[in-house]
């Protein structure tokens, strides 16, 4: 049990921890001989909590402003340290702040070293599964991927994810910040059936509380619909959409074992339109939502019939948004369809480089940058027409891709009073890097 003088000595000991930083952060001390303020302060910032020295730190932090920061968090460590012992659940604070200074002025390893000394201390104060270490571990991830190191980040991302598992279990709401996160994690390094399952969780949580109909019900609705779409429409040109290998990369071991359990779905195309009209029906029939966000998530349900070439009900819709839209005084029909918006673009691959000596290829330090221009029709379905190249550099070279990747493009189109109309003059610009070759050369699409 701790004594009220060893609270003494922990407090003087930080009291001293916090001077001694002239021009940094000084403690207050003797306030009751200060004298009154010339003027007073305005009754929001007294009766504002008051501060501590680390929140100022932790400010200092989200600022980029770094000076002194180290040093007072370090003699900070040290009288925590001094007043109770090395692994006080008090030390996890300033060694997180110490570890996001370190990693803010890019010293990388030493914010992983610190980072792991703060999750040990939880992890032996609170148990090998609690629940609060997740913050620490996140930090971690972060660090890894700003270094490129992906596989180590993915596996603490999964990681604190098995952990908020086993503190709240599957359906509980408070797994799903944690959801969310590894969910957007696998769409992000493109392992869109990963993140599938993951937005299906949180769907299985929305139901289980009885909030699938909800507004908090939307992004996992919408993450849903992204990977379906990634699948069928993936962002880079391959040669048949059909059979895309895209997302389709192997599960990492740790998922496998501790995180997925269920089949992962593939191809269940209607899931995905079924998605978009229950957004549909949420945004309708919640009062918190706006005409104009009802109509946008009407537009994204068009969207998705004209991709698949459902072109009578992508009318029908659009048809409707306009005819809606027209009777907002808030917002002008007109302008807000005058041009096509692009709804799919796969992008074509950079030229490949030449062979050098017959053997190996250039590097990719000899690349590059060069650009392509475009202009075409959009048409009422939304496809690209009368693709003409109007500006290159270099000529010739990206002729091919480009017009290929524009064939597969898709267009929510221009409208006027109500119909869709062609659009005859929508441009395209595309820049890419190339290693030089001899003009003889031909595009080697």
């Amino acid at each position: 049990m701790r004594t009220a003088r060893a609270k003494s000595l922990t407090e003087r000991a930080l009291l001293w921890a916090c001077i001694g930083l002239s021009g940094v952060w000084v403690a207050a001390t003797n306030a009751e001989d200060s004298p009154p303020p010339d003027t007073a302060v305005p009754i929001e910032e007294a009766l504002e909590e008051e501060s501590g020295p680390l929140d100022s730190v932790a400010f200092s932090i989200e600022q980029a402003e770094y000076e002194g920061t180290e040093e007072f968090l370090e003699r900070y460590i040290r009288a925590i340290e001094a007043a109770h012992y090395r692994y006080h659940p008090d030390l996890v604070e300033p060694l997180t702040l110490l570890g996001d200074a370190q990693f803010g002025q890019q010293r990388i390893d030493r914010a992983l070293e610190t980072y792991s000394r703060a999750l040990h201390i939880r992890r032996v104060n609170d148990g090998l599964f609690a629940p609060d270490q997740v913050a620490v571990v996140y930090k971690q991830a972060d660090v890894l991927k700003a270094i490129g190191n992906l596989e180590e980040a993915g596996n603490r991302e999964e990681y604190a994810y098995s952990v908020l598992l086993k503190s709240y279990g599957p359906l509980s709401e408070e797994i799903l910040p944690g959801t969310y996160r590894l969910a957007d994690w696998y769409r992000d390094s493109f392992n869109i059936f990963a993140a599938r399952a993951m937005y299906e969780r949180a769907l299985h949580v929305y139901e289980a509380n009885d909030k699938q109909s909800s507004l908090s019900a939307l992004p996992a609705l919408k993450g849903l619909v992204f990977t379906y779409r990634q699948e069928r429409f993936p962002p880079y040109y391959v040669s048949d959409n059909r059979s895309s290998s895209f997302g389709a990369a192997p599960m990492p071991l740790s998922a496998r074992g501790t995180v997925f359990t269920e089949q992962i779905t593939i191809n269940n195309f209607p899931a995905a339109e079924r998605a978009l009209q229950h957004i549909v029906r949420i945004r309708r029939d919640n009062p918190e939502s706006s005409p104009l966000e009802v109509f946008e998530a009407i537009l994204d349900l068009a969207d998705w019939h004209l991709m698949w070439e459902h072109f009578k009900k992508a009318h029908t819709l659009y048809e409707f948004v306009y005819e809606q839209l027209d009777e907002l005084d808030s917002v002008d029909a007109g302008a807000y369809f005058a041009e096509p918006r692009l709804l799919h673009m796969p992008l074509p691959a950079d030229p490949k480089p030449p062979r050098t000596s017959g053997e190996e290829s250039a590097t990719e330090r000899d690349r590059i940058p060069g650009f392509i221009e475009a202009s075409f029709r959009v048409s009422t379905n939304g496809s690209a027409q009368n693709i003409e190249i109007v500006a290159a550099d270099p000529e010739g070279l990206m002729d091919f891709r480009t017009r290929r990747s524009l064939r597969s493009s898709r267009y929510r189109p221009a409208m006027a009073n109500g119909k869709a109309i062609p659009f005859e003059s929508q441009t395209w610009r595309h820049e890419f890097q190339y290693v030089p070759r001899d003009q003889s050369e031909q595009d080697d699409a």
